[in-house]
């Protein structure tokens, strides 16, 4: 797993919980052990390597697979009761809005209405965005990718232009050893020719094919740049709630499930590891959303 500031803030969580809090050395190496392992599956599943892309979704995968792998309910929650603390913990500070973790119960997991946009809520943000200039190109490009491909933010980011095959609509994802070929939308590929011609007529010189999503500096998107564009069409488009890139995924799987894709299928477009973490999804298709 990458160092990045998942792995950071545990490290502060559990430096507070031992020498400032006084916990026991027993509970604080407990607590390490039951976060670093939850890290590493979301690392290795949905390559999550900030704490503001968690949400009970992935969680509940996670807790799914330790059922799957046999671990008893009594370490499963004290796996949660960790997990809970480490949460609690970076609310508290405002490194993440809410608790991901307080929705889920102990130990049978119940699913709740998770963040899945509608048809109708994709066109409204859809009609939000103006088509009148090279960023406004580009953000439409996002919403179409992300909802007809179900790759994450993080892989979205990172790619250049070579990776789409626009005749037959595939896109090569790599992550580490990884490689799989995800498909994309008629739309994704209609926008994605207007996007790249826009882009080069404002870059020029600067203008790099390796880097498909950009800022007004001709640099790579970031991610905290992503979520202020969905954060913006959601209010445009009067959503309410809290949405994120990851919502999109989640809808791209609920949708394709609830239109009869197999969910063998399904895992291997969404990358998971195990068929555990695609197995949530069928419980979310039950749900009116």
């Amino acid at each position: 797993m990458e160092k990045k500031n998942i792995e950071r803030e545990i490290k502060d969580f559990l430096y507070l919980a031992e020498f400032g809090e006084n916990k026991s050395l027993n509970t604080v190496r407990s607590m390490k052990k039951d976060l670093y392992q939850m890290a590493q599956y979301l690392y290795d599943t949905e390559k999550i390597e900030n704490s503001m892309e968690i949400d009970s979704v992935m969680l509940r995968s996670f807790l799914a697979k330790l059922q799957e792998d046999g671990i008893t309910k009594r370490t499963i929650n004290r796996k949660l009761s960790s997990m809970r603390s480490f949460f609690k913990y970076l609310v508290k500070n405002k490194l993440i809005n809410q608790s991901p973790i307080e929705v889920i119960a102990s130990p049978s997991f119940y699913v709740e209405k998770p963040d899945i946009l509608s048809i109708e809520e994709i066109n409204r943000l859809r009609e939000a965005i103006s088509l009148k200039n090279t960023n406004g190109l580009r953000d439409r490009l996002i919403l179409e990718l992300l909802y007809s491909s179900g790759i994450t933010s993080n892989e979205m980011l990172g790619v250049g232009e070579s990776v789409f095959d626009l005749d037959r609509r595939e896109l090569y994802v790599a992550n580490g050893k990884n490689r799989r070929v995800v498909f994309f939308s008629e739309r994704t590929r209609e926008f994605f020719k207007k996007y790249v011609e826009s882009k080069k007529e404002k870059y020029k010189d600067r203008y790099n094919p390796d880097i498909l999503f950009v800022n007004g500096s001709a640099t790579r998107l970031s991610d905290r740049s992503l979520r202020r564009i969905i954060d913006r069409y959601a209010l445009k488009a009067g959503i309410e709630r809290e949405i994120s890139p990851y919502s999109f995924r989640h809808t791209f799987a609920v949708h394709m499930l609830s239109n009869g894709m197999d969910i063998l299928y399904l895992k291997e477009l969404m990358g998971h590891v195990t068929l555990e973490s695609t197995k949530i999804y069928q419980e979310l298709v039950k749900i009116k959303v």
